[in-house]
């Protein structure tokens, strides 16, 4: 499902250029990122007390791999349709608004031992990582990355994206 949100949000890059990815307020934005959170405890509850999958029926993810088999729910059907139309506007807006296993994959984030580091006396303040975070993050505010909303796509480091070199690195603690 990542993937293809990633080829929807290219052609709302186009459509949109700088506005893309900031169609959200960023305090309603705050409040959102947390709903993944509620999501995976209702994923966890339903599926312990009913002892069957509950959440397949609305799983965008389940609904994209499944759909010519016809065991696609129409919830399933409507929540991807949703999802890959505002994709358009925001970046991996399933991922980053509502998915209980990137719910999973953040809480992980706290206590990874390799990290998107950045070095202080390197940078030169230009915000550039920052600005192109996916998910929007403030990494130049920051010497070690440890969002909860971080999915590693490496795209604010200086291999990719920082015009100055070692500056924005992916690292273990001793930095190597």
């Amino acid at each position: 499902l990542g993937s293809v949100q990633e080829w929807f949000g290219k052609i709302g890059k186009r459509l949109f250029k700088k506005k893309y990815n900031h169609f959200v307020p960023h305090r309603l934005d705050q409040y959102l990122r947390y709903l993944r959170y509620l999501v995976l405890v209702w994923v966890l509850y339903t599926t312990a007390t009913t002892a069957e999958l509950f959440f397949s029926d609305l799983d965008p993810y389940f609904a994209l791999f499944n759909f010519w088999t016809g065991e696609v729910a129409i919830g399933g059907l409507i929540i991807l349709g949703i999802t890959l139309l505002a994709s358009l506007l925001v970046e991996r807006l399933w991922c980053k608004y509502a998915c209980p296993y990137g719910a999973i994959l953040g809480i992980t984030n706290l206590f990874r031992v390799f990290s998107i580091r950045r070095s202080d006396p390197g940078c030169k303040g230009c915000n550039i990582c920052t600005r192109d975070c996916p998910m929007n993050i403030k990494v130049h505010a920051v010497n070690v990355v440890r969002d909860h909303q971080c999915i590693t796509c490496l795209e604010c480091t200086s291999e990719a994206l920082c015009p100055i070199d070692n500056t924005v690195v992916f690292a273990t603690r001793g930095g190597k």
